[in-house]
């Protein structure tokens, strides 16, 4: 159906003298739906433009909705981006989600800015739903949008990608990939983060493959995020060489790099392979922070070597503020030892009112921080 939009600007005297005509209101599935409707100008914005669209019967139905809502708002405080919003939600919620997907792009094809909470209403529910193909022309619009994606966006990504088969998950990649060409890489960064993050390793290490294969821009953050992946999955020797290749391609390593590797390798007990990367850290000019020492002294310890983990210990206490877990793992290790009045010595000072100990509530707010950012 063709319907042309013409430009003009309205004041609020003259909206008034829109000429519409109503009857037999109808509802259907909980949406009003108006039969017979003919406007001779749509209401967007207070602005009009000249185009020219070709709109099924089930888009124009669920358009007109959409305009009746939000013309039949009493509430003048609230803003037409919560208002679309609200819609959205209240489509998703009523199982409308094909309806909620029409609104949103309609809405941007209009050069319309809602909020970033509409899309992820509507990622939400996809993701659920198993519609993977609309899921990822979605979040496309939202790339393209002025909006970035948050740390609730990518939640549904990661649940999303649960789901797609190798093919679905190339494809998306790839799309995502042309979107984001001249950006720095965050998104797939993110993606690939959070998709380790819910435990699918080879899913974050095939979209670091494909960015590699497509030359894809990548920085320190695509490798330290890879490194602990592969950590994490116990692939030494992939991680190994993916840092090799990373100093060979010219990208340079960090101190959140040297940290993952000495975390990854404390995990699997490689004390030789931790006090390497720890010295290398040194040599390149960093210094070892709460977590450098906190891994260096569990693996020392866990290896027998109490003695150079309490040394350790001591250094760490003059340059920071210990944290409960240190603690922990030098207790546990010292009683593994026999060493059972330096663990009770540690146990009361650990427990002592004037301990000023770095404790679970901190890491988690750095935990936060750091996936905000």
């Amino acid at each position: 159906m063709i319907r042309r939009l013409a430009t003009h600007t309205l004041s609020i005297a003259s909206t008034s003298r829109l000429t519409k005509k109503i009857q037999n209101p109808i509802l259907s599935n909980g949406i009003g739906i108006f039969a017979e409707v003919q406007f001779k100008f749509v209401l967007v914005h207070c602005h009009f433009r000249l185009i020219t669209t070709q709109v099924s019967a089930t888009e124009e139905n669920v358009i007109k909705s959409l305009v009746h809502f939000v013309s039949s708002a009493n509430d003048e405080t609230v803003s037409r981006k919560k208002l679309y919003s609200s819609y959205i939600e209240k489509l998703c919620e009523s199982g409308n989600i094909a309806d909620a997907v029409l609104v949103l792009k309609h809405l941007r094809d209009r050069n319309i800015h809602v909020d970033i909470n509409s899309y992820n209403i509507v990622l939400a529910t996809l993701c659920k739903d198993d519609q993977f193909d609309v899921f990822s022309e979605i979040f496309r619009t939202l790339l393209l949008s002025r909006l970035p994606p948050d740390s609730t966006s990518y939640d549904s990504v990661a649940k999303a990608l649960c789901k797609a088969s190798e093919p679905d998950l190339l494809k998306f990649i790839g799309e995502v990939a042309e979107i984001t060409f001249n950006r720095d890489p965050t998104v797939i960064n993110r993606i690939i983060f959070v998709a380790a993050e819910s435990g699918q390793i080879t899913k974050s290490t095939k979209i670091f493959e494909v960015m590699k294969n497509l030359n894809l821009k990548m920085d320190t953050v695509t490798f330290n995020t890879v490194l602990a992946c592969l950590g994490r999955a116990g692939q030494v020797d992939k991680m190994l060489a993916e840092f090799s290749s990373m100093k060979d391609l010219g990208y340079i390593p960090d101190a959140i790099t040297y940290n993952t590797l000495v975390n990854c390798l404390r995990r699997l007990g490689r004390l030789e392979l931790c006090k390497l990367f720890a010295q290398e850290m040194l040599d390149k000019g960093f210094e070892m922070d709460l977590q450098t020492y906190t891994a260096l002294i569990d693996v020392l310890g866990r290896a027998g070597h109490v003695r150079d983990a309490m040394r350790m210990f001591d250094e760490l206490k003059k340059l920071h503020n210990p944290s409960i877990y240190v603690y922990r793992s030098l207790i546990s290790n010292l009683k593994k030892a026999g060493k059972f009045d330096i663990a009770l010595d540690l146990w009361e000072e650990m427990n002592s009112p004037n301990s000023k100990l770095i404790g679970p509530k901190d890491f988690k707010e750095k935990k936060k921080w750091k996936r905000n950012r």
